[in-house]
C-alpha cells in the first residue's frame, strides 16, 4: 500500500507539473493565486535540500564509516542496499521533486517580474542538485528531465551532468551579479522574504555558487585535465569564514520543522560512532600511539560520547557494538556531549544535535580543505599547508559555535581560544608544509564533515579507492554484501519508486538492473 501511495503521489505530481500552466491560465478566482511568487517557492526547496542530504547521509555515513549500526551485519555496514526500497534515493527525489518543477516555476515568476536574484538562486539550487546527484548516482536525467510529454526518460552521461553544474553556476553568477548591479544592494529585502539560508544576502549566494564550482573541480582530481589552480580560484571567491556557510534554518517547534539530527526527530539513536572517528579524535591515528589521549582534541567531547566507564569506543563495520549487553561498556547513542548519554532525547545536546540546529550543506572549513588537497597534488606544499591550517581552524570554530536558529555562527563558545591554540600546536596537526601528507588533509576534513557532510566524505574515499594509507582508520568490512561479489560500494542506486517502477528500459542501458550495479565506479573518480 505504501508503494501504491508513493506511486500515486508521483503520478499526481507529474500531472500537476505538466498541467500547471493550463491551470494557471483558467484560474480567475480572486481568492486563489494565478501565479506562484518566487518567495513562496524558495523555503520548501531549501528544506528539500537539507532533507535530501539528511536522509541519504544515514546510509552514506555507514558506507564511509562515520558511524555504524548498533547491531551486527547491518546491510549498509556490509556496503549493500535494500532492494525494492527508496532508502538511498532521497537525493534523487530532491533533484526531481523538491527542486524539479519548483525551480522552473520560480524562474517563471522571477523572469516575469525581473527578480534577478531569485533567477540566480534558482540556477544555484539546480547546480547544487546536479552536483550531488551525479556524485551519488552517476547517471542522471538532465536533457529530458522537465519534458511534460514524456513518461520515461533517458539518462545522460555523468560527464554531461558535471558540465551542466558548471553551466548552471555561471548562469547563477550572471544573474546574482546583475541583481547587485541593478539596484546596488547586497542585502535584498525582496530575496529575504523567502530566503532561510542567507536571508537575502546576495554576496553570500555568490560565494555558495563558487563553493559548488570548487567542489566540482576538485572531484575531477583523478583526471588528466584536473586543474588545481581552478579549485583555488573558485575557493578564494567562496566562503571566507563560517559566517558564509550554507545552512538552512530549522525552527524546532515541532517534528516537521526540526533538525533531522535533533532529539525530536530521533534519527540518531540507531547509530553508533565509528572506531575510525574515535581514533581520529583521541589522537591514535595522527600520533601513531596505541594509547588514546582524550585531552588532545577539544572537539572529542562535543562530537562523540563515552561509555559509562569513561572510555570512548566505536563500532567496526559490520560488527555492531560487541558490548551492547553491558550497560557500563556499551557505546552510547549518537548524540555527542549530553547531560544524559544513554537515553534517547534526554539531556542537553551540543554540536548540531539540537532541534533548532541548522541543516548544513557546505562550510568554509570544507572549502579550505578542497584547496589544501588540490595544492598538495600540485606540489605546492607551502600553499597546501596554509589552507590545511585554515580548514582545521574553521572546523574548531564550527564545533565551538555550531549553527543554530537563524544564525550561521552560534553563540556557544564551547572551545576556548587556549584549547584551540593548543590543538593547533599539538601532535595531531602537522607543523610545516614539508611534513604534510595527504592523509593529514583528508582525515582532518573527515572530522570537519562529521554528521552533516557524509556525502563529501564518501566522495573522497571513492576518489582514492578507499586507500587505507590515506584513510588510516578505515577498515574494509569483514563481511561484504553478497551481491557485491567481493567488491566495494561506489554508487547509490537510483530511487526505486520512480526509476525501478517507471523507467526500467533506461535503467537496463546503464547497467542499473545488475545485482552489483552499486559497485560500479562513478565517472568522476575515473582517470
Amino acid at each position: 500500500m505504501k508503494k501504491i501511495i508513493y506511486t500515486l503521489t508521483a503520478m499526481l505530481t507529474l500531472s500537476f507539473a505538466s498541467s500547471c500552466k493550463k491551470y494557471v491560465d483558467i484560474n480567475t478566482n480572486p481568492n486563489a493565486p494565478t501565479s506562484v511568487d518566487a518567495s513562496t517557492l524558495l523555503p520548501p526547496m531549501l528544506a528539500g535540500m537539507a532533507r535530501g542530504n539528511w536522509y541519504d547521509s544515514r546510509y552514506i555515513g555507514q558506507y564511509a564509516q562515520i558511524w555504524g549500526a548498533a547491531t551486527a551485519n547491518n546491510v549498509w555496514d556490509q556496503e549493500g542496499y535494500i532492494p525494492g526500497s527508496d532508502s538511498g534515493g532521497e537525493m534523487w527525489r530532491t533533484v526531481y521533486f523538491s527542486l524539479g518543477q519548483n525551480v522552473n516555476l520560480m524562474l517563471e515568476d522571477a523572469t516575469a517580474t525581473k527578480k534577478y536574484d531569485y533567477i540566480g538562486v534558482a540556477w544555484a539550487l539546480r547546480a547544487w542538485g546536479w552536483q550531488n546527484g551525479a556524485d551519488e548516482y552517476n547517471n542522471m536525467v538532465v536533457k529530458e528531465a522537465y519534458d511534460p510529454t514524456k513518461l520515461t526518460f533517458n539518462y545522460d552521461s555523468p560527464d554531461y551532468v558535471y558540465a551542466e553544474v558548471v553551466k548552471d553556476c555561471q548562469i547563477a553568477l550572471n544573474y546574482l551579479n546583475l541583481a547587485k548591479n541593478t539596484d546596488g544592494l547586497t542585502l535584498s529585502p525582496t530575496l529575504a522574504k523567502g530566503d532561510y539560508m542567507y536571508y537575502g544576502d546576495r554576496s553570500k549566494w555568490i560565494k555558495f555558487v563558487y563553493a559548488i564550482l570548487a567542489q566540482n573541480a576538485l572531484h575531477l582530481s583523478n583526471k588528466s585535465t584536473f586543474n588545481a589552480d581552478a579549485v583555488k580560484k573558485y575557493a578564494d571567491s567562496s566562503f571566507v569564514s563560517n559566517a558564509d556557510n550554507a545552512s538552512v534554518q530549522n525552527t524546532g517547534s515541532q517534528s516537521g520543522d526540526s533538525n533531522f539530527w535533533g532529539p525530536t526527530r530521533a534519527n540518531l539513536p540507531s547509530f553508533r560512532q565509528s572506531d575510525f572517528m574515535v581514533r581520529l579524535l583521541d589522537g591514535r591515528i595522527f600520533t601513531g600511539s596505541a594509547t588514546p589521549n582524550n585531552t588532545l582534541d577539544p572537539r572529542l567531547p562535543l562530537l562523540l560520547a563515552p561509555s559509562k566507564d569513561g572510555v570512548y569506543r566505536g563500532v567496526l563495520a559490520p560488527l555492531g557494538d560487541p558490548n551492547a549487553a553491558d550497560a557500563n561498556l556499551l557505546i552510547p547513542i549518537m548524540a555527542g556531549a549530553k547531560t544524559d548519554l544513554t537515553t534517547a532525547g534526554a539531556g542537553t545536546p551540543k554540536y548540531i544535535f539540537n532541534d533548532n540546529s541548522r541543516g548544513v550543506l557546505m562550510t568554509y572549513s570544507e572549502v579550505q580543505f578542497f584547496v589544501a588537497e588540490a595544492l598538495y597534488k600540485k606540489g605546492d606544499l607551502s600553499g597546501a599547508y596554509t589552507y590545511y591550517k585554515n580548514g582545521i581552524t574553521g572546523s574548531l570554530d564550527f564545533v565551538s559555535n555550531p549553527p543554530i536558529g537563524n544564525t550561521a555562527v552560534g553563540p556557544q563558545n564551547y572551545i576556548s581560544a587556549t584549547a584551540k591554540a593548543a590543538y593547533l600546536a599539538g601532535p595531531c596537526v602537522k607543523q610545516s608544509g614539508a611534513a604534510l601528507q595527504l592523509s593529514d588533509i583528508l582525515q582532518q576534513k573527515f572530522i570537519a564533515l562529521f554528521v552533516w557532510g557524509a556525502p563529501e566524505v564518501w566522495a573522497d574515499e571513492r576518489r582514492y579507492q578507499y586507500d587505507t594509507n590515506i584513510f588510516q582508520g578505515y577498515v574494509k568490512p569483514t563481511t561484504i554484501y553478497p551481491d557485491n561479489a567481493g567488491k566495494q560500494v561506489y554508487l547509490l542506486r537510483p530511487r526505486y519508486n520512480s526509476e525501478y517502477i517507471w523507467n526500467v528500459p533506461a535503467l537496463k542501458l546503464i547497467g542499473a538492473l545488475n545485482a552489483d550495479y552499486h559497485t560500479t565506479k562513478p565517472w568522476f573518480i575515473l582517470p
